[in-house]
């Protein structure tokens, strides 16, 4: 996966993302550079309510960056870092999110192989020790060297553990029945894919979490009333701790 830019394009990159910064640019930022696309990822900008809700966005630009220079040394499922400043990161486009991919994809068999693809790219992710907090189909796409991961503003090593990767396992499952309603009847052979690829054990601890949790399915069922979208996520409790009970 390695994908270092030359200097002359890790230089070029770092003039452009100080030159778009100091105009007052989007934490995000789409550009391109020889035909290539880039995004360039800043520290987020918040008012003081939301940083007491969200937390100090600097912290979080910083555990980002630690994450990928960790990540990118051990040739990890993640895209490498093309140029970075004290106020910026720059990263290869990766194509579209597997989110979006699953709703667009109506051949079966591609969606489920993509599924599948992802859950081996997870389970490789914590094989390597890594856990990613916060896994989801919207933080995952299809680049020429396979699934790559992204966004790791809540990662932290403290919880590069089993039950860390037992936890990444769960919600990235919930993440799946929520919101890529397409893509679930699949996650059967993902999640065997995944056991075929994860640390031995990780499976038991994430069936151990969700049973001392199963409380929560009941206070799940009021939501589960609600209609159009604002009961998808209640409504995927019961199917997760399915899922993880029979898989």
């Amino acid at each position: 996966m390695e994908n270092n830019p030359a200097s002359s394009v890790r230089d070029a990159l770092c003039q452009l993302a100080e030159a778009r910064g100091a105009t007052g640019a989007p934490r995000i930022e789409r550009v391109e550079l020889e035909g290539r696309v880039y995004w360039i990822k800043r520290p987020e900008v918040l008012s003081w309510r939301y940083r007491l809700q969200k937390g100090d966005p600097r912290a979080a630009f910083e555990r980002e960056r630690r994450a990928f220079h960790e990540m990118n040394a051990v040739n990890a499922p993640v895209p490498r870092i093309q140029a970075e400043g004290p106020d910026f990161l720059v990263l290869p486009d990766c194509g579209t999110d597997l989110r979006r991919r699953f709703r667009d994809e109506d051949d079966d068999g591609k969606r489920k192989a993509l599924l599948c693809d992802a859950a081996q790219a997870l389970g490789r992710f914590h094989t390597l020790g890594f856990t990613h907090g916060r896994p989801s189909p919207k933080d995952m796409c299809l680049a020429k060297d396979g699934i790559l991961m992204l966004d790791f503003e809540r990662y932290r090593e403290e919880n590069n553990t089993p039950r860390g990767h037992a936890r990444d396992l769960v919600v990235f499952a919930f993440n799946v029945i929520a919101y890529s309603p397409r893509a679930k009847q699949d996650l059967p052979e993902a999640m065997q894919t995944y056991r075929e690829n994860a640390p031995d054990g990780t499976w038991e601890l994430a069936q151990e979490w969700l049973a001392r949790l199963r409380w929560v399915s009941w206070l799940a069922i009021p939501g589960q009333w609600r209609r159009g979208k604002k009961g998808k996520e209640f409504k995927a409790v019961p199917q997760l701790f399915e899922l993880f009970r029979d898989a």
